[in-house]
């Protein structure tokens, strides 16, 4: 059976000699499929799965659970201007790789958060910012790219009130717990952490705010400073608690947009 789909590309990896075999997100699952001579012939797919770009792929599914194989693709939006950037193409990478392991309960706001993202950055390489300031946006929009994940997977942080009591006073965070925790309640909690007001300001702005907004929000760059580093930590290690795995690609990143 054919199966016509609009998709991004995951990831990929040789298969035998001439092909390679690519994971897709799809607007409601990820699709592996053997890609064959996309290694020995350029025409064959090989641009377009090398790019990043929003897809359009015919895929032959099998009646048994064998791989399927794309017959065809099309570029439907190319993200060029983000291939020129080492902190957007990094960035990608990222996410990419994130989603991989995220995106795997039939949920179609996972494809639609992959547009958004890539609109984002693509929107955020337009403008005329300076290397400072474009690391520094990237990296708000990676944290919100993760919080809206972690939404997305029913395990966003809860931000407004201790998740235990319900306390307004809350001057703590629990990882495991998934969100603020009061003082009373801080001695019963094993993970529990200190996190100041402007941890929290950040994390509720990012949860709230559009991605393609991030660039705009001048409130954002103010916190960015005393708290980039405590919502980077909560929500990596949130992460890892959700996919039990670390992000290969997130040392690089970090690496080049915290020089």
């Amino acid at each position: 059976m054919i199966k016509n789909t609009q998709a991004f590309i995951l990831s990929y990896s040789q298969y035998k000699s001439s092909s390679i075999i690519a994971s897709f997100l799809t607007s409601n699952s990820i699709l592996q499929a053997i890609c064959y001579k996309a290694k020995k012939d350029s025409k064959a797919f090989g641009s377009d799965l090398e790019s990043i770009s929003k897809l359009n792929i015919n895929l032959y599914e099998k009646s048994t659970s064998q791989l399927s194989i794309l017959k065809e693709s099309n570029i439907i939006k190319n993200y060029s201007i983000l291939e020129k950037s080492i902190y957007s193409s990094l960035a990608v990478f990222y996410i990419r790789e994130v989603l991989l392991y995220c995106a795997k309960d039939f949920d179609d706001r996972y494809f639609i958060l992959m547009e958004k993202i890539l609109d984002a950055l693509e929107n955020l390489e337009e403008q005329d910012n300076d290397d400072k300031n474009k690391k520094i946006y990237i990296n708000i929009l990676m944290r919100a790219f993760e919080i809206k994940t972690l939404h997305i997977a029913g395990i966003s942080p809860h931000l407004d009130k201790c998740i235990m009591c319900e306390n307004n006073d809350t001057h703590f965070y629990s990882i495991l717990e998934g969100g603020l925790i009061c003082s009373k309640c801080k001695h019963l909690i094993k993970d529990a952490f200190e996190i100041t007001e402007d941890d929290k300001n950040l994390m509720r702005i990012i949860k709230h705010t559009s991605l393609i907004s991030i660039a705009n929000n001048k409130e954002l760059k103010l916190l960015y400073n005393n708290s980039i580093n405590n919502v980077k930590n909560i929500l990596n290690k949130s992460l890892f608690n959700h996919i039990n795995r670390n992000i290969k690609s997130l040392q690089v990143l970090e690496e080049i947009l915290f020089t």
